[in-house]
């Protein structure tokens, strides 16, 4: 009855109401449907993220294993772990950070610091994401063999174990040497950045060291900043110690030092390292603070607004010292035109049709040249060619002088195609090419003074200095014997042991001396 009261009521509305009644509710039946097909569509909608954060084995839920964590390196899908030799791998538990749904090894389900693997075979990790796609890792363990390195090890700590990836931006960090009983241990704050040109994109990097405070460090004079090469191009791990050798022995001014060094970062052990002094202008380094110039020639050109190409050889100059970084953008000019119309007028005389007739040798210092030039006929760097790594200074009122020396990845027959050194012993120094370099240098030497001075020079090191050179390169290969050994492991850079290194090295300089005879004979 009460069904049949509602239809009467419902029958005496106005058609016309009763038609916009009908189409309201045919509108909340399209708008509910709709809402429904959405919530149905979000539901079927899965994430497809899936990648591996970070991994590592710790210390203190794997200590019947390691007394250290080790720390992975994720990258291109594979998962670097330096392990000891002496542990055992089978039973390692893992701590893992990931995006994505879940885990799984070998259809097992993995948990962080909960699953263990046995990491003495392939192991691969497997991230599902959401929609069930999934991204597979490669599980790399790297065995560090059972020696003790003796020469210093650096560990650096930054802070919050913050990665170390620019070149730009140094980050805070805790240093701590080892001086194994060679040299003063030390603990203190330090700053690090990457650096290098080509040799940042390497994989194993260079670093630059920034401390609080002047610290002198591996008994070299007191500074704050400090330089780590990776030497990983150098197979040897000894090119720039034999090239400052040389240079030293000629009695350059200003010849860095090379420590070989073993470095952690963040518990990582990174190789073989060797450990030198900054290139700046400092009382300590490069001394030239006396209003003197210290100058970069090289093709990179990365030191604005204090660079210039020279006028007549179109050298690439970047002035290292003095600094602009305190000088308005005026006083910057300035000061950068006063050292251009310096330069230019040392780079006139050598250009001019006077030349060597002249008095060129006012300007530029002849022994350093030669001395320079003997470094890098020897070592065969190529560097000088472009040019790069080529350095300069000058003190106030006084001549050009060349130097420091430095950077002889490249030197020592290097072949870039190969990735190899120690081809070729006897060829020119300078390439057939317009390079600037080439064209500046060889320039000097068609002076006759010049060239009575280099046949000197090195008639006095060949007899006097080169042997001592060679006992040094034996004496530096004896010292980084576990070392070397320890880098071989991660990086598999080299020939084996320092031993074979060291005279694969002597082979090739003994050729190389011939040449040098011969060629210095034909100045």
């Amino acid at each position: 009855m009460f069904f049949l009261d509602r239809v009467s009521i419902f029958r005496k509305i106005h058609p016309n109401s009763l038609k916009m009644i009908s189409r309201f509710l045919f509108l909340i039946v399209n708008v509910i449907f709709i809402i429904s097909c959405n919530t149905n569509d979000n539901d079927t909608i899965r994430n497809d993220d899936k990648e591996l954060l970070s991994f590592q084995i710790e210390a203190d839920i794997n200590s019947k294993y390691i007394s250290e964590t080790i720390i992975g390196s994720v990258k291109d899908n594979t998962i670097r772990l330096v392990v000891p030799e002496v542990i055992d791998k089978t039973k390692l538990i893992a701590t893992f950070e990931f995006v994505g749904k879940s885990v799984y090894v070998n259809d097992v389900e993995q948990k962080s610091r909960s699953s263990s693997n046995d990491l003495s075979k392939p192991v691969f990790y497997e991230v599902y994401a959401e929609d069930e796609s999934v991204e597979v890792y490669d599980i790399q363990v790297v065995t560090l063999p059972s020696v003790q390195s003796n020469v210093p090890h650096l560990y650096i700590e930054t802070d919050n174990r913050q990665p170390i990836d620019s070149k730009e931006n140094y980050i805070h960090a805790n240093l701590t040497i080892e001086g194994k009983g060679v040299y003063d241990d030390y603990q203190g704050r330090t700053k690090i950045r990457g650096r290098g040109n080509d040799s940042w994109n390497q994989p194993k990097k260079p670093y630059k060291l920034k401390l609080d405070d002047k610290v002198s460090l591996l008994g070299l004079l007191p500074e704050k900043k400090w330089i780590l090469r990776s030497n990983y191009r150098g197979e040897s791990l000894m090119l720039d110690a034999i090239g400052f050798r040389i240079a030293a022995l000629l009695g350059m001014p200003y010849t860095n030092h090379a420590i070989p060094v073993d470095v952690t970062v963040n518990g990582q052990y990174q190789g073989s390292y060797m450990f030198t002094e900054q290139k700046e202008a400092k009382p300590n380094r490069i001394n030239v603070v006396d209003g003197g110039k210290y100058l970069d020639l090289d093709s990179y050109m990365n030191k604005p607004p204090g660079q210039f190409y020279s006028d007549y050889y179109e050298l690439p100059v970047m002035v290292r010292y003095p600094s602009f970084k305190e000088l308005s953008p005026s006083d910057a000019q300035r000061e950068l035109e006063l050292i251009k119309a310096d330069f230019h007028n040392m780079e006139k005389t050598i250009a001019d049709e006077s030349f060597p007739n002249n008095n060129f040798l006012d300007y530029f210092e002849a022994l350093d040249f030669v001395n320079y030039m003997i470094v890098y006929h020897l070592t065969l760097n190529r560097e000088i060619n472009h040019p790069k790594s080529t350095y300069m200074h000058k003190h106030k009122g006084g001549k050009y002088k060349m130097g420091p020396v430095w950077d002889f990845d490249w030197g020592f027959g290097y072949n870039s195609q190969l990735d190899t050194h120690f081809n070729t012993p006897e060829q020119n120094l300078f390439v057939d090419s317009d390079m600037p370099g080439k064209v500046f240098f060889t320039r000097l030497l068609e002076d006759t003074t010049i060239q009575n001075l280099y046949r000197k020079q090195w008639q006095d090191f060949k007899e006097n200095s080169y042997p001592e050179l060679i006992d040094y390169i034996e004496s530096y290969a004896n010292t980084i014997q576990e070392s070397y050994a320890l880098d071989y492991a991660i990086w598999e850079q080299g020939v084996g042991s320092s031993e074979e290194a060291a005279q694969q090295i002597i082979n090739w300089l003994n050729v190389r001396v011939q040449y040098m005879d011969v060629y210095v004979s034909e100045l």
